[in-house]
């Protein structure tokens, strides 16, 4: 079954022990709940993590040019962008319900990979870090929910 608890699902989580392992020099932007990334960030203040900034400007801050990987679980849609920024008191804008959204993300935490580290991105498409910043495509994982429930898949990438 899906879960708000990405990390909790079994073929999940048998693939982060895979790249991850413990965690160390891993980074995640959206950690939510159970991140195995030693550096965690997530925009609403009651998750268990050690940064509570807006993922881009947790990408900006990050002191170092040499991560060994990034865990990206973003809100799936626009749709739940908005319920996000609503859970945490704010309105979602025309910036945060577009492409934009992402790539404010993607791009500052993009160049803090070090060449050889990777990028787990989770979603409902396939559409991760891509070429354009350096990232080649080495695995993906279709994790089907059944039902009517959209499945999560899982591009992991390595920096060249």
């Amino acid at each position: 079954m899906p879960s708000a608890k990405t990390f909790s699902i079994k073929p999940i989580e048998e693939l982060l022990k895979r790249y991850v392992g413990d965690g160390k020099g891993w980074i995640d932007p959206y950690a939510g709940w159970l991140s195995p990334a030693e550096i965690t960030n997530d925009h609403n203040p009651e998750r268990d993590t050690v940064y509570h900034l807006e993922a881009g400007e947790f990408g900006k801050m990050l002191p170092r040019n040499d991560y060994a990987g990034v865990l990206f679980d973003p809100p799936y849609s626009y749709r739940q962008v908005s319920e996000h920024y609503k859970n945490v008191g704010k309105k979602a804008t025309q910036m945060d319900t577009c492409t934009q959204f992402y790539n404010r993300a993607m791009n500052p935490i993009a160049d803090k990979i070090k060449k050889g580290g990777h990028a787990i991105s989770f979603g409902w498409n396939t559409n991760a870090f891509g070429k354009v910043r350096g990232f080649e495509i080495v695995e993906i994982l279709i994790v089907a929910h059944g039902g009517h429930h959209n499945d999560t898949l899982v591009t992991v990438e390595i920096k060249l």
